[in-house]
């Protein structure tokens, strides 16, 4: 067999092995992936709906809660003071709160007062669908123990079908402003469902909607509601969902038109690409390729590969009887010595602060985020001590950025050493500001330590008549103790303690400097 037949027939079969390769790969994987991905992205599109339509609810409902739970509404249905209709229920409240209508019911689904406005059109209107004593079907909408499920007995809200069309409403139990007192009724507000509103979903969502309400009341057979998911459905460029009203019954139907207007193919211009690239390299490299270089070149590409796959650098393990490639695998093992001496110490470098030799701020917050993990699931306690020097713009402006620098260094110096006394870290957080990070501290302990610095601090007797306090340099300290427990519990979050901790250090600047101000969270 000839060389040139072999290298010939080696390639074609390559390149059938290859294509084959790469057909199977994004038959079996890439496909799948990236249609998982398309319906990750739909679902999240439908979530992004659902949250909008019930931020919403969420809206309608904290007004509704604010008139419902309040002295004077309270007071109305004990008296039915008709002044305070006229107060709070005017055509500019109306127009102000933007709702169509307000309802009060007492305990027995009468009707004591109802107003419907459209706020827009500036004049009213009717809505029988509201007088529960005609339409018994609607007291689902009041939230009393005996009409709904008792987990959600003081608040309801949904939409209703009425002969205007379709309004969403929020109802509350009337309490008074403490949430005291007997039930004494319920106050439900309405809000017409009109263009604009499906047109604000489609802005906040980033989709293309559209709503229609069919001329014959006839909705599709198995028509899916919105709920913020695919519900088990296919990835598609557009879809319909429909929203249901409080008796779960069809409402109106909304077209989605998703962002992805192109599904995947198995043979797309991508593929096609890299195939016809394929192919032309091989036709080149059949003039090139030789059977002395060939295996060499393989072994140390597979080498190299596997590198770039392990995102790690490792020596050659390889012998060639060619001079030149015995010189290159030497010299990538020298470099691959210099490189990983090199990233040793730039590793190094990259956490220390080089003025205070503390930690820097990007190896303080990969140490917290580990000793925030461990709090967590320990159940541990952790402290965050932030320290400000006070004054100390006005430090360099009196004695110069040199003396300055010297400061730092002995105040630095001065809390490491009290971290280290109780295992702690400290850390220079940026420009005059450090952050101590504590363990397993009480807070008595946490507080203790925050005094012990302030004294320690003082004890330099570096001299600072620039100072508004004191003619020496001082610090103030905002310290946070973290309850592990709270963490798990109440999923508080590592930027809002520092948050928490950053804010008490103002609170001391505030008052005066050279003090702490400690809270427990």
């Amino acid at each position: 067999m000839s060389l040139r037949y072999f290298v010939i027939t080696s390639i074609l079969i390559l390149m059938v092995m290859v294509t084959s390769l790469l057909i199977g790969y994004r038959y079996v994987f890439s496909l799948s992936n990236i249609e998982q991905s398309i319906e990750d992205y739909q679902n999240r599109e439908l979530l992004s709906i659902k949250i909008a339509l019930d931020h919403e609810f969420v809206f309608l409902e904290t007004l509704n809660y604010d008139y419902a739970v309040w002295d004077d509404s309270y007071e109305f249905l004990q008296k039915q003071d008709f002044n305070y209709i006229n107060s709070n229920f005017a055509d500019d409240t109306f127009k102000a709160l933007k709702i169509d209508g307000v309802f009060i019911y007492d305990m027995n689904f009468n009707l004591v007062y109802s107003k419907m406005h459209n706020y827009i059109q500036v004049k009213d209107f009717e809505a029988p669908e509201f007088n529960l004593q005609t339409h018994p079907k609607n007291k689902i909408i009041l939230p009393l123990n005996y009409a709904i499920p008792k987990n959600d007995s003081s608040k309801r809200s949904g939409f209703l079908k009425t002969k205007h069309g379709p309004v969403m409403f929020a109802s509350h139990m009337i309490r008074k402003t403490n949430n005291t007192g007997e039930q004494v009724g319920a106050m439900v507000f309405i809000r017409k469902l009109r263009p604009p509103f499906i047109e604000k979903l489609a802005s906040v969502a980033q989709v293309d909607l559209t709503h229609f309400i069919p001329t014959n009341g006839e909705y599709p057979a198995n028509l899916k509601k919105l709920t913020g998911s695919l519900q088990g459905g296919r990835i598609a460029t557009q879809r319909q969902r429909a929203l249901t009203d409080i008796n779960n019954e069809p409402l109106m139907l909304i077209d989605i038109k998703h962002y992805h207007q192109k599904l995947p193919v198995l043979l797309d211009r991508d593929l096609l690409l890299t195939l016809l690239m394929f192919l032309l390299i091989s036709l080149v490299g059949l003039f090139i390729i030789n059977r002395y270089f060939i295996h060499p070149l393989i072994r140390g590409a597979e080498a190299l590969n596997k590198m770039l796959l392990r995102n790690t650098l490792s020596p050659l393990k390889m012998s060639n009887q060619f001079l030149e490639l015995q010189v290159l695998i030497k010299g990538f093992n020298a470099l691959f010595m210099q490189i990983s001496e090199k990233n040793k110490e730039l590793e190094r470098i990259s956490k220390i602060d080089g003025l205070t030799h503390l930690f820097n701020r990007r190896a303080f917050d990969e140490i917290f985020e580990q000793q925030w993990s461990e709090a967590k699931n320990k159940r541990s306690t952790l402290t965050i001590l932030l320290v400000d020097v006070d004054f100390f713009k006005q430090f360099n402006d009196v004695y110069g950025h040199q003396a300055g620098d010297t400061a730092l260094q002995k105040v630095a110096n001065t809390l490491n050493k009290t971290a280290l006394l109780y295992q702690g870290v400290a850390a220079r957080y940026g420009g005059e500001e450090f952050i101590i990070l504590l363990n397993r501290l009480s807070d008595e302990q946490s507080a203790e330590v925050s005094n012990l610095l302030l004294s320690a601090v003082t004890d330099l007797q570096i001299d600072h008549i620039g100072s508004d306090i004191q003619n020496h340099l001082t610090i103030s300290i905002g310290c946070v103790n973290i309850n592990g427990n709270h963490i798990f519990k109440q999923n508080i979050q590592p930027k809002s303690a520092i948050k928490t901790a950053d804010d008490s250090l103002y609170q001391a600047k505030n008052e005066g400097r050279n003090r702490v101000k400690f809270k427990s969270i």
